[in-house]
């Protein structure tokens, strides 16, 4: 038995995309038709999904996207919506509700954001190929320090730790050096604030857990980091060596926005950020570091007639162009034989090379190994 599952970075809508597109969203996919080539497709929805009573969205960092959006994204292929991540709690409790729901009627699977306690405390199974695989999905906060929102049904979305601002939480647009601070003060401190995320660290082990014995492999789906850090902040590396220990068998990891140094260690793979699969380059401008680039990991499973799994990973750049004042993703080797210019090389290159975190890569290919 065989399965490949392919994941990508953040699938972001900005105001000014549904602005120029008219909803016509699946201008940015058409490029995109090689993302289907695989059993599974898993994707990182960062938006809600609320209606138009609830606004659609018009402040930078506060989002609400039309139905449109993930119609596109189905018709390009993608099975399974990852929900919990900093944008869960845009349009509040109502908008979790309105996203799950719509999300269903467009034909998607969804993880980490649920309507009752039941589904919470359900783990998501799916048998692809005859391979039990379980993805676990959780966030490291909801932006409740701008919004000044919280949660009145703490099932909703699976937490990390307590929203920003409440006692025990750390807030990772903060320096690495004062998130550090802020993780020994709370964990290791001796601190009462241990007491607050203990039972946030528990529910998330029970949960890899319970996977771990309802499914051949595990899947772990971590929203954490900060924007645009060019380095992993120390809070993403100690909620990571928890998964670890927890039992999860591989870590997907998103939310910085640019692609991260992977970590492989003893054959285990932690990806801490795959990128933004699609956002708008005109209205993110300059960064610290190009964030145009992306990386879709490619998962195959195997399993054996004694039902033992092997795992090999490979993995893809991608890249987000702009054609028409439009974003448009795609494949970093097709734009390459398009355009085979040194520069674009350089680019693609040292990204594949960040992402596997070697300095042997040196030709451009449609798949790396990992």
């Amino acid at each position: 038995m065989r399965a490949d599952i392919s994941f990508t970075g953040d699938l972001l809508c900005y105001q000014t995309m549904t602005e120029k597109l008219n909803q016509n969203y699946d201008f940015c996919f058409k490029r995109a038709n090689k993302l289907k080539n695989c059993d599974w497709l898993v994707g990182n929805l960062e938006t809600p999904i609320a209606n138009e009573e609830l606004k659609y969205t018009f402040e930078r960092y506060c989002f609400n996207s039309p139905v449109s959006f993930i119609e596109a994204m189905k018709r390009c292929g993608f099975n399974l919506l990852t929900l919990a991540n900093n944008h869960a709690m845009d349009r509040d409790e109502q908008g979790i509700l309105n996203t799950l729901e719509n999300c269903h009627k467009a034909g998607f699977d969804t993880v980490g954001m649920y309507a009752t306690k039941e589904e919470r405390n359900t783990i998501y199974v799916k048998e692809i190929k005859g391979i039990k695989v379980a993805f676990v999905n959780y966030t490291y906060g909801v932006n409740s320090f701008a919004h000044k929102r919280f949660f009145k049904h703490k099932h909703m979305v699976n937490m990390f730790q307590p929203e920003e601002t409440i006692k025990g939480s750390i807030h990772l647009l903060n320096s690495n050096e004062q998130i550090g601070e802020d993780l020994e003060r709370v964990y290791f401190s001796g601190s009462d604030e241990l007491e607050t995320v203990t039972p946030y660290l528990e529910q998330l082990e029970s949960d890899i857990k319970r996977a771990k014995e309802q499914a051949d492999y595990v899947v772990m789906v971590m929203h954490s980091g900060g924007q645009y850090n060019d380095e992993v902040d120390p809070y993403s590396r100690f909620i990571a060596q928890k998964i670890k220990e927890y039992g999860a068998d591989i870590i997907i990891g998103h939310h910085p926005h640019i692609i991260q140094r992977s970590v492989i260690d003893n054959g285990y793979l932690t990806t801490f950020s795959l990128g933004n699969l699609l956002d708008d380059p005109i209205l993110v401008g300059e960064k610290p570091i190009d964030h145009t680039f992306n990386a879709v990991l490619h998962l195959t499973l195997c399993k054996d007639d004694g039902g033992n799994i092997t795992a090999s990973r490979q993995f893809s750049i991608y890249k987000v162009i702009v054609t028409d004042g439009m974003p448009q993703i795609i494949d970093s080797f097709d734009l390459y034989k398009e355009h085979p210019d040194e520069k674009l090389k350089e680019d693609i290159l040292f990204f594949a090379n960040r992402f596997a975190d070697t300095y042997t890569i040196t030709s451009v290919k449609e798949r790396y190994d990992i």
